[in-house]
């Protein structure tokens, strides 16, 4: 049983997984009796059981929508869809999010001793451009390259080729869990000028809502202000995800207010 689940949940974090398949997993996470090696995968699953009672207040749902959506002849009709997708998109973020997250450490942990293997040899800067280079990301998998960008954290100083090659993994990488590894290595560096410019640049590039979130977060935090525009963009565009529209307009509003603040 051990292997079946350790199998299906690689084949779930790399969405291969059918409906009954994750139903099964779901089933075996609501269990009592847990193997330890899986329990930090618990708390995902069952947050699937609780999700549906998630939603936001309709305080909440009503301040979003009239900025988002301007309210026509129906606005209790609209006001109900926009709860019901609000919610919903809040939810799928979150377990996405959230199961992207538990995977990166899964894998990492399972790929680090093949890794520390291969480097042994090498220092963490030279082990770091040897797996990220762009010539060897095809012959690496996605758990190796995160590995890779956790070593970077060893760093006590930033290095600029093992910068850009971070820039380059988040703008570029194909692997989603990959490029959210990325962008938080990065933010160790949020006082170089190069990496702040191309956390805003990298908010043109993304498409995944994960990645997006996450980038929005980041420019909030370190209170980059320039990232407005772009930010402001995505709360605009009606193709983007709700959650991230959400995002996008909790980030103006938090930015904004730190330029309001006083010193």
């Amino acid at each position: 049983m051990k292997q079946d689940i350790d199998k299906l949940l690689e084949r779930y974090y790399e969405g291969e997984t059918s409906l009954d398949e994750e139903r099964q997993l779901r089933q075996f996470f609501q269990q009592e009796s847990i193997p330890v090696h899986l329990q930090h995968h618990s708390a995902q699953f069952r947050y699937f059981a609780d999700a549906h009672n998630e939603h936001p207040s309709l305080k909440f749902s009503t301040a979003l929508a009239s900025k988002l959506d301007p309210l026509t002849s129906n606005p209790f009709g609209i006001l109900k869809n926009w709860s019901v997708r609000i919610a919903a998109s809040i939810a799928l973020l979150l377990i996405g999010f959230a199961g992207g997250l538990l995977y990166t450490h899964w894998r990492s942990a399972d790929a680090s001793t093949q890794l520390a293997n291969s480097t042994a040899s090498a220092t963490p800067e030279v082990a770091i451009k040897k797996v990220l280079a762009f010539e060897s990301n095809p012959k690496t998998s996605a758990s190796e390259r995160i590995q890779a960008i956790n070593q970077s954290f060893e760093l006590t100083q930033a290095d600029r080729d093992i910068t850009q090659l971070l820039i380059n993994t988040l703008n570029f990488d194909p692997n989603v869990n990959v490029r959210l590894a990325a962008c938080q290595a990065l933010v160790r560096f949020e006082n170089e000028p190069v990496v702040r410019n191309a956390l805003i640049q990298s908010l043109q590039i993304q498409t995944d809502p994960n990645v997006q979130i996450t980038l929005i977060d980041v420019l909030v935090a370190i209170k980059e202000k320039r990232a407005v525009t772009e930010i402001q963009r995505l709360a605009q565009n009606q193709q983007v995800l709700e959650a991230v529209r959400i995002k996008a307009a909790e980030g103006i509003t938090r930015l904004d207010n730190t330029s309001h603040s006083p010193s």
